[in-house]
This record gives structure tokens, sequence and C-alpha cells, in this order.
């Protein structure tokens, strides 16, 4: 079987190796026609692609599918249909003053890399497969995608869509489970964009080393949320509720733990408990969504009870029942020593930290690196400000959560540990594409003045180019 695989693997990634052979530098009509494709496939098949999810989820609204899935991914193919013919254009640049003496011209050139490996995750199946195909697209390129294992439905269905709108020198979809990822990530790609865990990031790492192939990593980890003194705790609430629902909390984005002053502890609950209870009010069962199978609910709950179990208070609101969708399990002070003080929550599960003080705040952020999002709330904006400075992370909200994402001129990943490398607008654009420096010689013979045996005028020359 693994042999099998070999071959089929192989030869779809020889396939879009001669594609991108044959057409080195796709004119702005085919990167049109490509990404019109996209487009088309998500309009014409979004009823299928909404179930599919459905049944990868266990049970997931169609509304939230519709939306995060395919709306967003339409967004940024809309935003690279307008935007494309900008991007390709070469860029000036000024040469040195005695070579524009000399009539030289420079310019920079984005050229496409060639053919791009696309990793993708199980909790957004669609939009983390298909936006960053986006940007490989309009940048001229292949794509070879590997959907998650763990949405069987959705990456089946993928495969079949992209087969049916792009050809086989385009872009291709192969299905398989952990031993195929680990032969895909092997492969010479040109790039390869990987999205999910710090773990299996550092495997693809070293397996890519081996063919020099650069990388995006999009990865994750904790993202914190400050709340100032200044902050308006209902609408706080309110936001944390909403980013800790959204897919479940299953979001790489998602507010992790939240820091908050110790005396502002028991109004903030009072108003978690409100958020959750009006959005249980106003929901229906159909507009929930799960948690993706039984190992995440466990270790969910493993999270909790170690937590509890080593002193920490938990606090519940909301139920999980067709009536009430919605449930959130807070964890306050765990000890640093838990899974839910060190890992990432990935679930319908809040960690709060009672510190007080910004200081305070900002080092216990550094103290975990820097992560995917920091979410501030306040008012105050020298506040803010500082939090800028004083940080470093993939995105800084200000009283908001996950929609950052949704601004298609924004770059999208993170920095350190929860990633390297952008993508998604001008950004993704220029992820995968190579700049190429581009220099045309003058009428004037400028090497001559340069060539040996040097005399007084080439002296004074080299004098002349210091103060330039």
């Amino acid at each position: 079987m693994s042999s099998q695989i070999d071959i089929q693997l192989q030869s779809a990634f020889d396939v879009l190796r001669h594609g991108y052979n044959e057409e080195r530098f796709p004119s702005l009509k085919q990167r049109v026609s490509r990404l019109s494709r996209l487009k088309a496939l998500l309009v014409e098949n979004e009823e299928p692609l909404c179930t599919a999810l459905s049944t990868d989820f266990g049970y997931r609204s169609v509304d939230q599918s519709s939306f995060a899935e395919i709306t967003t991914t339409i967004k940024s193919v809309n935003y690279a249909l307008k935007n494309v013919k900008f991007w390709m254009q070469a860029s000036r640049r000024t040469p040195d003053l005695s070579l524009r003496m000399s009539g030289a011209k420079t310019a920079t050139q984005a050229f496409p890399k060639g053919v791009v490996g696309i990793v993708s995750p199980w909790n957004f199946p669609i939009n983390l497969a298909l936006s960053p195909l986006v940007s490989v697209l309009a940048a001229g390129n292949r794509a070879l995608i590997k959907p998650s294992e763990f949405t069987p439905a959705s990456s089946a269905l993928l495969a079949e869509l992209i087969a049916k709108y792009f050809e086989k020198t385009e872009v291709a979809v192969v299905c398989g489970e952990a031993e195929l990822a680990q032969q895909f990530v092997t492969l010479p790609f040109d790039h390869l964009i990987y999205t999910g865990g710090e773990t299996v990031a550092r495997h693809i790492m070293a397996a890519a080393a081996v063919n020099l192939v650069p990388l995006t990593l999009e990865l994750g980890g904790k993202s914190p949320v400050i709340v100032s003194q200044s902050a308006n705790l209902k609408k706080t609430a309110q936001r944390i509720a909403f980013g800790k629902y959204f897919n479940a909390g299953q979001i790489c984005i998602a507010p992790d733990y939240l820091m908050i002053a110790p005396e502002r502890l028991d109004e903030f609950l009072n108003c978690l408990k409100d958020a959750v209870a009006a959005m249980n009010a106003n929901a229906d069962s159909v507009d929930s969504v799960t948690v993706i199978n039984d190992r995440h609910r466990q270790r969910l709950a493993d999270l909790v009870s170690e937590s509890e179990g080593q002193g920490a208070r938990v606090v519940s609101f909301g139920e999980e029942s067709g009536a009430q969708p919605y449930k959130l399990n807070v964890v306050i002070d765990a000890p640093e020593s838990t899974k839910i003080s060190c890992d990432e929550i990935f679930g319908p599960l809040l960690l709060i930290k009672t510190i007080g003080s910004l200081d305070a705040q900002l080092a216990e952020i550094r103290k975990g690196g820097h992560p995917l999002v920091i979410y501030y709330f306040g008012n105050n904006e020298s506040e803010f400000n500082t939090v800028a400075e004083q940080t470093s992370s993939g995105a800084l909200v200000k009283n908001e959560v996950i929609f950052q994402y949704a601004n298609d001129d924004l770059p999208f990943g993170g920095v350190g540990r929860s990633g390297m490398g952008k993508y998604r607008g001008l950004d993704g654009f220029n992820e995968f594409s190579h700049t190429r420096a581009i220099f045309k010689s003058g009428w004037l013979d400028i090497s001559g003045w340069v060539t040996p045996p040097y005399n007084p005028q080439f002296r004074m020359l080299n004098k002349i180019m210091r103060k330039i």
C-alpha cells in the first residue's frame, strides 16, 4: 500500500511540475481564469460542501459553514481578482547615481515560485485549504493540496471538485492518512505551507530542510486577552463568548486565556454568564457546532479536571442540549504546571488569570513567546500603544476578536513559535512569488571605469561614490 501511495503522490507532483515548466509565467488572463474557476467551485457547490462539513463534525451549522468556509474564501478570491493585475506589475527601483549617469535602469518583478504544497487542517477544512490557494494561484503557481484525514468527507469532496474545475497540471488534491502526509512534505516543492500545530511543524521543517524548501507555517498557540481597567466588561464578555463559540472555539485565533484585575473578576464573570445566557436565549440548536470528535472532547474534559484537581476554580455557563446549545467552562487561576496553562485550548473552554497591572500582563505574555494574536480590551490608547511596543505577535486587535481574519488586505500569519510567513492579499502574493532583481545597462560602458589599470580618475570616482 505504501509503494502505491508513493506512486500516486509522485505522479500528481510530476504532472504539476510539468505544467509549471510548460508555462513558467502565466498571463493575467490565465490567473484570472484560475481564480474565477475557484470562485465558481465554491458558489456552485456550497450545499454539498456544507453537508460534508457537518458530516465530518458530527454536526455543524450550515450557516456557519457558509460564512466561515464559503463566503470568507470567496471574499479572498474577489479581492485577488480586483488586484492581481496591479500585483503583477514590475516595480521601478532607483539606480545609484553613478549607474543613472550611465543610463542604467533597475526594477523588480514578481515571478511564480513553481509548485506549492498546501497541508491544511481539520478545523476549517475548506477555507484553510483554499484561502492559501488564492494567493498561490494569483502569484502564478501550481498547487498540490493535502487536506486533513480527520475530515474525510470534506477532503474527498474537495478532491472531486478540484479535479472537476482544474486541470491536473494546475491544481491537484491527494487524500490519505498520516503516512501520506509524511511522504507529502518530503517532495521537492518550491514552497510549502502548513497550517496546524507546533509539534508537527517541527517535523515538517526537518523534512523540508532536506530539499531546502521554503516554508510558510501557520501555527497557533495561546492567544491572550488583556482586559484593561478602562474596558467595558459587558462588551468584552460578549465578544469573548462569541470567540469561544465560533466553530466551538476550534480556531487558531480564538482567545485562549484572559488576564483581568482580581477586583474585576466577579463582575466580568457575571457579564460572561449573561452573554452566554443571551446567546442561548437567541439560539437554535441548528446554529451550533460540536467539538470535532470524542478524543478532543475528552482532551478538553481532562484539562478541566486536572486544573480543578490542582486547586483551580471552575465555573460553567449554559448547557449542551437542544434548547441550550452553548456551554462554556471557565478555569480560573490554574497552576502554571497544568496543561491548560501550557497547551493551546482549541475548544469552548476559557482560562482566566487574575493579573491586574499592565506590566505584569505584558510579562505574562512575553513568558509564553510570541502568540498568533494579542487581544486588547480597553479605551486607553497610550496603554494600547504600550502593548504594541512591548510585545510581539502575528496580529494585535483592539476591542474585538477573530474579525481581523475577515479583512482581505491584512496579512495572516504568526511570528516565532506561532508561525513564519504570511498570506492573504498582497502579502500572500509576495509570499508565493520570487521577487527578481532586473538590471538593464545603459548607453555608457561603466565596467570600463573600474577596469585596471586604475588611474587618478578612478580614485576620484571611488571617493565621490562614498558620498552619494
